[in-house]
């Protein structure tokens, strides 16, 4: 292959899409050896990957392009790599007009569906969007005193809950809901409790939208990302849990939604109780321990038995990897620990793997990893770099 014929635009999107043949391969494994190279190309894969297919969370790909933006932007200021910065500088442009085409179309859907749009602090903590647009980041000392207007008060847990409470129930008007957000970035997870009594416990890269407190005939919240519910029971208000491909109706039970949207697949995995899961004009009531899958892709349906209570130990602070492939075990990692995760050995992994790993030990899991693969790693603050 001539360097001087090569569109690495087109070589970069083949390689994104699984397109790319072995001369392709080659010469791609050859350019991204350059440090450089190789750091542009995993930021831009890690966007390229949240914008994928139908499932895309504006929230977390607003982050990745903004990110992306930073380090281009630091990438571009004069050095001496001007003729290599400049051949990146043409990918970005070309990509990151598509994916801003994303989140601009995420916008538009959101304000036709719910009549307003999401919105994401470039803070790292957990963000809490009120209704007047006001973001507050949740530290560990915050005062939520008044938040959620005069019917509802809000109280810290700790450094990962909050409790909405209704003051007095009697005394509450008929008028438009009032919605808050709470928005998670990778690397933390956080509980709330709503006002109804269900408690949520949301995963990394994921954001919950609910009212601060429900109207009299139903209630529903909006659910992006890995969400995990226990539903308090109340027979005159169903429950809705509206997510991109999904809408799970229940009354009092528990389950969790997941649409990171990994492998094109979406899912509802129930625990306990009941639950109605719509897709379009179509739906499915499952049962406990059975796992609903919805694939984005070709819209096909599966209902599976799995161990639901082992699928959602994360809201434990508990990582369950079960029987799974390379590259999902390092999407799960990614979101988990909130890194990034290179791999650099030329290798194939065709392993599967199976594990549990807490949130505060990310040198365990990695190890683990190594340790089975036969490879090492190093760590640079939040990159981990895996080498032979």
């Amino acid at each position: 292959m001539d360097d001087k014929n090569i569109n690495i635009e087109e070589l970069i999107v083949r390689v994104l899409e699984n397109r790319a043949d072995s001369e392709d391969i080659r010469y791609f494994s050859k350019w991204v050896e350059e440090i450089r190279n190789r750091e542009y190309f995993e930021k831009l894969k890690k966007i390229w990957n949240l914008s994928a297919g139908g499932h895309a969370n504006s929230e977390i790909l607003e982050i990745g392009v903004r990110d992306f933006r930073l380090f281009m932007e630091k990438s571009l200021k004069p050095k001496k790599r001007v003729v290599l910065m400049w051949r990146m500088g043409s990918v970005a442009a070309v990509l990151l007009m598509i994916l801003s085409s994303v989140l601009w179309l995420w916008r538009d859907v959101s304000k036709i569906s719910s009549g307003e749009g999401y919105s994401i602090s470039s803070g790292r903590g957990v963000v809490l969007k009120l209704a007047d647009n006001k973001e507050i980041i949740l530290g560990d000392s915050l005062n939520l005193t008044g938040v959620a207007g005069e019917w509802v008060c809000v109280n810290k847990v700790d450094r990962r809950g909050i409790v909405y409470k209704i003051k007095d129930s009697t005394e509450i008007e008929e008028e438009e809901l009032c919605y808050n957000q709470i928005i998670v970035p990778a690397g933390e997870r956080f509980l709330v409790q709503l006002s109804d009594g269900t408690k949520v416990w949301i995963n990394s890269e994921s954001s919950l939208r609910y009212p601060a407190y429900f109207g009299k005939s139903i209630r529903e919240v909006e659910a992006r990302g890995n969400v995990y519910f226990e539903v308090a029971k109340d027979s005159t208000r169903p429950f809705l849990v509206v997510s991109r491909e999904l809408t799970t109706e229940v009354l009092g039970t528990r389950f969790e939604v997941n649409t990171y949207g990994d492998r094109d697949e979406v899912s509802a995995t129930l625990v306990e109780g009941s639950v109605r899961v719509n897709v379009g004009s179509r739906f499915v009531v499952i049962k406990p321990d059975q796992q609903f899958t919805f694939n984005t892709k070709n819209g096909t349906i599966e209902v599976n038995k799995v161990d639901a209570a082992r699928k959602v130990m994360w809201k434990d602070g508990v990582l369950v990897i079960d029987n799974e492939a390379f590259r999902d075990v390092i999407w799960k990692l990614e979101r988990w620990y909130g890194v990034s995760i290179v791999n650099e050995t030329g290798l194939v992994f065709a392993q599967s793997f199976s594990g549990e790993f807490d949130r505060e030990d990310i040198h365990v899991a990695i190890e683990s990893l190594c340790v089975n693969l036969n490879i090492t790693y190093t760590m640079d603050k939040d990159r981990i770099i895996l080498k032979r």
